[in-house]
């Protein structure tokens, strides 16, 4: 049975690239290259984050749940999780050349 720190996790995701979503709720959106990918929520108390919301925000961050406790314990780098969405398709190669096209 794995368990996060919620204002740990929060704390790491945000290091990777998410962003705070407005609203009431603690939402963290991730965005590369000026493209909406993705939204997770991140619970709002200092409780620790059980099974089942592992479960809810791996999905909404397309990883398996290894890689998913990777990215929110830091082992897995943004650079890494872009590379897992573009190998799930979630992002495009074009979405990685975006970045060198700007300049």
């Amino acid at each position: 049975m794995a368990a996060l720190q919620a204002q740990k996790t929060m704390r790491n995701l945000l290091s990777k690239g998410f962003v705070k979503a407005g609203g009431d709720h603690q939402y963290l959106e991730f965005w590369h290259n000026g493209k909406y990918v993705l939204q997770t929520f991140c619970s709002h108390n200092d409780q620790d984050i059980n099974d089942y919301l592992i479960a809810k925000m791996k999905k909404q961050c397309h990883l398996g749940k290894d890689d998913f406790l990777d990215l929110a314990n830091c082992p897995l780098s943004e650079e890494g999780y872009v590379k897992k969405l573009v190998d799930k398709g979630t992002l495009t190669s074009k979405d990685l050349l975006a970045a060198t096209n700007i300049n």
